[in-house]
């Protein structure tokens, strides 16, 4: 890896290290054939920019196989990489990389080469659009194009007109081998990044839904799942494996302790197992007064697991989009990874009940074995009118359900809590109890069908949800 200075003055600056923000990734996983230009796979603005291959002569770019293994993001695999073919001598290879509201950009990407290949790149930036380019000697030196994928990053923190500029460009020629007839040069992973002028963290964001699946239970999981925590009112959000065939949910051990929130514990998480070719996991989550929407998963797999998370949205509750999204598929490992969408770019996800977000796979999908486990499944909000009181209880930890399942009385236990009432509802949110208990209270189920329910208790204000299971 190669960091190259702009200015002398800036071998002289010392950066603190700190993770950024990426602003444009190309990874290329998704290019087939012959292209003109190369859109992102991801960019944090609404429009993502262009790769292209301006010039005159017989070269072009197309995708090639063998993808980098290095500067990898956002959980993609070395699958596809860009192919810029020779004659390069008479071409440029033209990246639009707009930095609007960042500053202290880096760029880096993994680059090889044929035996005939370019042997040489040089790269010059332009921050007025590509009227002018600043080259020259702005590295110091060239870039040496080896037979391996390596690493080239270029540091531009010390040139302030690249900070918060839509003009911002970025320019690489082709040197030494570049005039011939046949080799190219092989790039992958071409990353853009930076410091937000804004920022809104996610530790300040609100809390809106939240599964963290610790109350999920023993076995197969045959009805939708109800949040562990809402604060929309009068809803009780749930997620549930759609589809066909032979594939299921049940609980899994151990739980991620990545994205946890309210101080749950990583205990359990839910297992979605194959075959999952036919199926899809749908999240209902209504953004009534909320906007900024994110939202946050943790997952990993087994080895036979689905391969990849496919992420789409509804604005109705039955038709789905990636319109607007930054990120539309994942890469699930077997080790638990913390993923993120940010829906804030899409403004009908804002205050608007029927939100939901389904989540298909890729890759070992039409197995008899294998599954994804996910935890911590949390929507957060940028803004929300809704009362930060109203649904989440300090004394969650306090609360216990016995026995469950049951088959004629369930006891509803508030520890502290000398006064509540209680509802029972079914699945699809009609409520079958109400009353009003103490700390201790039996509830009397025996004339209720077998099946799964949800309990809300609520305290001043404050509500708790439990799954429930009626068992005769």
């Amino acid at each position: 890896m190669r960091i190259f200075p702009f200015f002398v003055f800036a071998i002289l600056l010392s950066f603190s290290v700190k993770a950024q923000t990426i602003i444009h990734y190309w990874h290329f996983n998704n290019l087939s054939g012959t292209v003109d230009s190369v859109s992102a796979d991801y960019s944090f603005h609404a429009n993502a920019p262009f790769i292209s291959y301006p010039g005159t002569g017989d070269g072009y770019m197309d995708d090639v196989s063998d993808g980098a293994t290095i500067n990898l993001r956002q959980g993609q695999i070395d699958g596809s990489g860009l192919r810029v073919r020779n004659p390069s001598d008479t071409r440029h290879l033209l990246l639009e990389l707009p930095t609007t509201d960042f500053e202290d950009v880096q760029f880096s990407f993994a680059v090889k080469r044929t035996s005939n290949g370019a042997q040489r790149q040089w790269l010059s930036f332009s921050t007025d659009g590509g009227t002018t380019w600043q080259d020259g000697t702005p590295f110091g030196d060239s870039v040496v194009v080896t037979e391996d994928y390596e690493l080239e990053s270029f540091n531009f923190s010390g040139v302030s007109s690249a900070n918060d500029n839509p003009d911002f460009m970025v320019k690489i020629n082709f040197f030494e081998g570049s005039s011939g007839l046949s080799g190219n040069n092989r790039f992958d992973n071409i990353v853009l990044e930076g410091n937000p002028l804004v920022v809104i963290p996610v530790d300040t964001m609100d809390l809106i839904h939240y599964w963290h699946f610790n109350n999920l239970g023993v076995g197969e999981v045959t009805d939708p799942v109800p949040a562990d925590y809402t604060r929309v009112p009068n809803v009780i959000p749930t997620l549930d494996y759609l589809g066909v065939g032979d594939g299921y949910m049940d609980d899994f051990s151990p739980g991620s302790g990545l994205n946890l929130h309210r101080g749950a514990a990583p205990g359990v998480a839910l297992r979605v197992r194959n075959p999952s070719f036919d199926r899809a996991l749908v999240i209902e989550l209504p953004t009534t007064e909320c906007e900024g929407i994110k939202l946050m998963y943790d997952v990993h797999r087994s080895g036979s697991g689905m391969l990849f998370n496919n992420v789409a949205y509804s604005l109705d509750g039955v038709n789905y989009d990636t319109v607007g999204m930054d990120i539309k598929q994942v890469s699930v490992t077997e080790t638990y990874q913390t993923f993120s969408f940010d829906f804030s770019a899409i403004t009908a996800a804002n205050d608007n009940p029927n939100f939901k977000v389904r989540i298909t796979w890729s890759g070992n999908t039409n197995q008899p074995n294998g599954n994804n486990r996910f935890d911590n499944i949390a929507m957060l909000a940028g803004s929300t009118t809704l009362s930060a009181h109203n649904f989440a209880s300090e004394k969650a930890d306090q609360i216990k359900i016995y026995p469950n399942p049951s088959n004629d009385v369930i006891n509803a236990e508030w520890v502290e809590v000398h006064s509540f009432t209680y509802q029972l509802m079914d699945m699809q949110g009609k409520q079958i109890l109400q009353g009003s208990g103490s700390e201790l209270q039996r509830i009397d189920v025996s004339g209720i069908p077998s099946g799964a329910y949800v309990l809300r208790l609520i305290h001043e204000g404050n509500m708790q949800i439990r799954k429930v299971v009626i068992s005769k």
